[in-house]
């Protein structure tokens, strides 16, 4: 199939937009100095036709309280209303501060019409676990509300956990690593239950067959495209799907229908 992006719907799963006036939030190597109308402009030219994902900086050490991840939350929202036919946001919740976690979900959700949470990355927010009591209440709380959450591991075990756990909880495993080995075990434990899955993005279709290796090993419905711009360049994502050589059908879960899926979209 020659490569044309055109062909078929593509829903980036992971970005990290950014607002423009907050001061952390551009994760880009190279200091691209983008925003969020640079933002859906290259993502658009990379073929992309809609992204999920959160605003997120790194706090040292913890957040002084929750207001500061609520800033970028309603971040993220202010980038939906300027661009709602692309952009959906991904919040931000914190074990330091579960109640007030809690009420942001639930507010988020009801009012405003949230459907994800996350990419949490722990590291940036000043803890090291995501299985820890303090998170409990979240992970009940996005089961219960059928939404989703996508989540940049510190190790398997955590995901493993929260798994046994909650099994029905739509988790969404971030990167498949650069070890083949790494990434199969995290291939294995999605096999497992019936809403989880994991995200291309960060170490992803560089490696020859790894989207094949995917679907082979967890399912069709497992794998989700993403790419962590700005981090990462969109177009690679795009095109190393496109190289694999997939059916139509297959594509068409990879990029698009397994987040609608997840996330509950027509």
């Amino acid at each position: 199939m020659n490569f044309n992006p055109g062909n078929f719907e593509i829903l980036d799963a992971h970005i990290h937009p950014v607002p423009g006036n907050i001061p952390g939030t551009d994760l880009s190597l190279f200091g691209s100095r983008t925003d969020p109308a640079k933002t859906v402009e290259e993502l658009r030219a990379a073929g992309i036709s809609r992204a999920a994902g959160a605003v997120i900086r790194r706090f040292r050490p913890v957040p002084a309280s929750f207001a500061e991840i609520h800033e970028l939350n309603e971040a993220c929202l202010a980038i939906r209303d300027r661009f709602p036919d692309f952009y959906l946001p991904g919040i931000g919740v914190h074990p330091l501060f579960p109640e007030a976690s809690c009420r942001e979900i639930e507010v988020m959700h009801r009012d405003r019409g949230v459907r994800l949470v996350g990419e949490l990355v722990a590291y940036m927010m000043g803890y090291d676990n995501y299985a820890c009591p303090g998170l409990d209440p979240v992970w009940a709380l996005i089961r219960d509300l059928d939404m989703a959450i996508n989540l940049h591991l510190n190790r398997l075990e955590e995901a493993a956990d929260i798994l046994r756990r909650f099994p029905t909880l739509k988790l969404i495993i971030a990167h498949p690593t650069a070890s083949p080995a790494d990434y199969t075990a995290r291939l294995e434990l999605i096999a497992q239950y019936p809403n989880a899955a994991l995200d291309i993005s960060g170490s992803g279709p560089n490696s020859w067959g790894m989207v094949r290796h995917g679907i082979r090993t967890a399912g069709l419905d497992k794998i989700v495209f993403g790419t962590d711009y700005p981090i990462r360049n969109p177009g690679m994502y795009v095109a190393g799907v496109y190289a694999e050589k997939l059916t139509d059908a297959e594509m068409t879960a990879v990029f698009s229908g397994n987040l609608k899926r997840l996330l509950g979209l027509d």
